[in-house]
């Protein structure tokens, strides 16, 4: 039986965030400490080519955008499908400023000794190939029924007329693929290791409440029930630490994920006025669901975070306190004021990251639409 239940756990050691650094490692975000010099040589040397990539797509896009300027539903559709990649590109940018950093908080966590179950470990896995299936998928098929009415997936620059023949629309078509998928593949390898983190402080935080609620003081078992108290203040102070690093690491990173979803939700609601395609109009609403989810994972982990660190108080108050001795109490008392003020995760230090911050950036959109909309009027 203790075998069972040891083998449903394991430590980050053993692979929790094996999943996600490799796949940021085949991205090019996350070179490897253990290549030799020629080896990091050439990592950087395609790391910088796949940042290329995104910034020869935002240039060839961006003049499809202006060649079709007058064309006012040409003009939303490019405009809609290019901030996606504007999205994935200005994420990347902070998260690679803050890569070193980000290395030190992994490596601290996987030293940690904190333990999660098997379980977390298919759900993070599972998840971040599914939300990348199910993106690659969907463009896939767009692109494949845009080549099959005669159009361009996104007007963009070619150094060819991809209109001429079915053959040059079908390279137009793989060109724009190759320099926009990295952008993708980098921005759900970027996801899958945010949630992983917050995820852990979210499993760690419930631990250190179950461990809060189970501590009993007995005269006869006073040392260990001291060292049990001990312990878990620790653990909640260094999840504290750990939270406010990533505060520090991903502030910039949320925000443009906050203004993204507040755009794409604008963008989406005008072009839901002037365009009469029903295959235009499903594009558009694929694309803002896709937005949409993406936001609400980061929303609900956040919301998640705060409610379990708001529970270390709860915890606290739960617990036998009243047969501890005073200094214990007095500890106790310590641990629930200071678990009073929550753990949170901001975009930009402006917006916490909840189910409130969601639902507010879906009224700026509608606001700012509302107000362009008026105007136009």
């Amino acid at each position: 039986m203790a075998v069972s239940v040891l083998a449903r756990f394991y430590t980050f050691g053993d692979g929790f965030f094996d999943f996600n650094l490799k796949y940021l490692f085949i991205v090019g975000l996350w070179p490897e400490e253990d290549l030799n010099e020629t080896q990091r040589f050439f990592y950087k040397g395609y790391e910088t080519t796949l940042h290329v990539f995104t910034v020869l797509l935002f240039i060839i896009t961006g003049i499809g955008l202006y060649e079709n300027r007058d064309d006012l539903t040409a003009f939303l559709t490019n405009l809609d499908k290019t901030l996606v990649a504007y999205n994935f590109f200005f994420k990347t940018v902070p998260f690679v400023y803050k890569r070193d950093k980000l290395k030190e908080l992994i490596e601290e966590i996987k030293n940690s000794g904190d333990v999660v179950t098997e379980e977390r470990k298919q759900l993070m896995y599972k998840g971040t190939i599914t939300i990348t299936g199910i993106s690659v998928v969907l463009i896939s098929v767009f692109s494949l029924v845009a080549i099959f009415e005669g159009e361009m997936s996104i007007e963009a620059w070619m150094p060819f007329d991809p209109l001429e023949d079915r053959m040059k629309l079908i390279l137009s078509a793989q060109i724009l693929a190759a320099l926009f998928l990295p952008g993708l593949f980098r921005a759900f390898a970027m996801q899958g290791l945010v949630c992983c983190l917050i995820i852990y402080l979210c499993d760690q935080l419930v631990d250190v409440q179950k461990k809060m609620r189970n501590i009993k003081y007995t005269e006869d078992g006073a040392v260990e029930v001291r060292k049990k108290f001990r312990e878990a203040i620790k653990k909640h102070v260094r999840l504290m630490r750990y939270a406010q690093e990533m505060e520090q690491i991903f502030k910039e990173y949320f925000l443009v994920q906050h203004l993204a979803i507040t755009v794409e939700l604008c963008l989406n609601a005008i072009m839901v006025t002037v365009v009469s395609d029903i295959t235009l109009l499903v594009s558009f609403l694929v694309y803002l669901g896709l937005a949409l989810l993406n936001a609400y994972i980061y929303s609900y982990l956040g919301n998640e975070l705060i409610i379990q660190s708001q529970g270390i108080a709860m915890a606290g108050y739960e617990a036998p306190w009243t047969s501890w001795p005073l200094d214990m109490q007095k500890d106790l008392l310590i641990l629930i004021r200071a678990a009073q003020r929550p753990l949170a995760l901001s975009a930009g230090g402006m917006e916490l990251m909840s189910i409130q911050t969601f639902s507010k950036a879906l009224y700026n959109g509608y606001s700012i639409f509302a107000v362009l909309n008026d105007m136009v009027d």
